[in-house]
């Protein structure tokens, strides 16, 4: 009976780890996150032991609580830069047209609705040069002018949930 009490705790623990939400601090989000605070490696073992044990993880994750992001498991800012990085070319070309999908899209991810959306896109076109200053710009330098200049512009800071 002890066998296998330990070997059902090992594939809890393997299950745990191999689920676990990539997160800043390793052990996703949920309980463990919430009691635990420190960042080592067994301390983010306990704390992820704890989010799955309890299953505060899933009902965090599907609530919004427990330090669960409402973005789901991945964060705003890594799916705007995956999506600059996939559609640089076409999002390089409709902020400089100041209209096109992929902005629109891209206004989406900054949460800008509506009218601010079309502000967010005169914006990006009016900004160009700042935003890409060159033609072999990178995706990381895109997103980090982008940011620059969104956050010099105060209706949009007010108006886009997600800046």
């Amino acid at each position: 009976m002890k066998s296998l009490l330990k070997t059902a705790g090992c594939v809890a623990l393997f299950a745990s780890m191999v689920s676990a939400p990539a997160m800043a601090d390793d052990s996703g989000c949920g309980l463990g996150t919430l009691i635990i605070k420190s960042n080592t490696k067994l301390m983010q073992l306990f704390a992820l032991t704890t989010n799955d044990t309890t299953f505060t993880n899933y009902f965090g994750i599907t609530t919004g609580t427990s330090d669960c992001k409402a973005s789901g498991l991945v964060m705003r800012d890594k799916e705007v830069q995956y999506f600059a990085e996939v559609n640089k070319d076409d999002l390089t070309r409709e902020m400089a047209q100041g209209s096109g999908e992929k902005l629109s899209t891209l206004a989406s991810l900054y949460g800008c609705k509506g009218a601010a959306a079309d502000s967010f896109a005169k914006m990006t076109q009016t900004s160009y040069g700042k935003i890409v200053p060159s033609a072999d710009v990178q995706a990381t330098e895109l997103v980090r002018n982008l940011n620059q200049e969104l956050s010099t512009s105060p209706d949009l800071v007010q108006s886009c949930s997600a800046i």
